[in-house]
C-alpha cells in the first residue's frame, strides 16, 4: 500500500487510547532505538497526571490511512518512559514519551490448502492474527538529536481533527498533514508552566496531532531525519479563532536520558 504523499514519513501514525471510560487519539513516530521498538509522543497522549496512571490500552499504527487497514501493523505498548516531573505536576516542559512495543500484529483471512477463505458457522469469512516483528523493521526509525538550541528548520507531522477555537474543522484526523518552518523560535506561558517551549509558527494544527514528531535534517526521499520534538500545545498567536503556531517541549539532556532508557529496554 503506498501513502497519500509519498514525502510523508512511513514513521508517523496515530496512538489510540482509553482513558476512563473514554477513548482517544494522538499522533506519534517510531524513532531508533537498539531493539527497533520505541515509539516517541506526547506525554498527556499516554499518561494521565490526574489519576497518575498511564492510559490503558495504548496502541501504535504506524502510516495510519483511515480506512481499517494496518498495512504495517498493530504495536501494543510494554512500558512508558516519561520524566518525573511531568508525571508529579504536569509541567509542559517534559511533555514527551517514548513507549517501547511488543511485535507488531496484523489480521489476514485465514485460507485453507486450497487457497479459500475459511468461514465460520455463519458463514463469515474467518481471520488469522501474523507476527509482524519489531516496529522498525517495517517502517524505520527517526534519529534522535537534542540540545540543538531554539532556532532550527523543521517539519511537524501529525492527524489533526479536533476544531479551532471558531469552530471551524479543516481537518478529518484521517490523514497525515505536515508543516515546515525554517526558524523556530523560543516560547513560555505560565498557564502550562512551560519555561522552555519552542514555538513552531505557521502551523494550524488542532486537537489529534499532539505527540507528532518534530523532524530535522528531514529527507524526503529516505523520509528520514532526527526527532528534536513532538506537538504539544496548540496557539492562536493573532487572536482570530484559528491555531496559527504550536509548540514542543525544548529536547535537552533530561529528554535524551529518558529517550536513552527507553532505546536499551528489549521487548517481544
Amino acid at each position: 500500500m503506498k501513502l497519500r504523499n509519498p514525502k510523508l514519513p512511513p514513521t508517523v501514525g496515530k496512538v489510540f487510547f482509553r482513558n476512563g471510560t473514554t477513548e482517544y487519539w494522538c499522533s506519534a513516530s517510531s524513532v531508533h532505538s537498539k531493539y527497533g521498538n520505541v515509539v516517541a509522543t506526547a506525554a498527556h497522549c499516554a499518561y494521565d497526571v490526574k489519576s497518575g496512571k498511564p492510559v490503558e490500552n495504548w496502541v501504535f499504527i504506524p502510516s495510519y490511512v483511515g480506512n481499517g487497514e494496518t498495512p504495517f501493523g498493530i504495536y501494543v505498548g510494554h512500558t512508558l518512559h516519561l520524566n518525573d516531573t511531568y508525571a508529579a505536576t504536569g509541567d509542559f516542559d517534559y511533555d514527551y514519551a517514548f513507549v517501547t512495543v511488543h511485535h507488531g500484529y496484523q489480521w489476514v483471512q485465514d485460507n485453507d490448502a486450497n487457497g479459500n477463505v475459511k468461514k465460520d458457522a455463519k458463514g463469515q469469512p474467518l481471520y488469522k492474527r501474523v507476527d509482524m516483528g519489531r516496529l522498525e523493521s517495517q517502517v524505520g526509525g527517526q534519529g534522535f538529536a537534542w540540545n540543538r538550541g531554539f532556532t532550527v528548520a523543521a517539519y511537524a507531522f501529525g492527524y489533526p481533527a479536533g476544531p479551532h477555537p471558531n469552530g471551524s474543522r479543516p481537518f478529518t484526523g484521517q490523514t497525515m498533514e505536515s508543516c515546515l518552518t525554517k526558524n523556530t523560535k523560543k516560547i513560555s506561558t505560565q498557564k502550562w508552566e512551560l519555561d522552555k517551549g519552542v514555538l513552531f509558527r505557521g502551523c494550524g494544527f488542532t486537537a489529534g496531532a499532539s505527540g507528532g514528531p518534530w523532524v530535522i535534517k528531514y529527507s524526503s526521499t529516505r523520509r528520514i531525519g532526527y526527532l528534536n520534538g513532538v506537538n504539544s500545545l496548540t496557539w492562536d498567536l493573532n487572536g482570530d479563532g484559528r491555531y496559527d503556531g504550536v509548540s514542543s517541549p525544548y529536547f535537552d539532556t533530561a529528554t535524551y536520558l529518558v529517550y536513552s532508557y527507553a532505546a536499551r529496554q528489549k521487548t517481544d
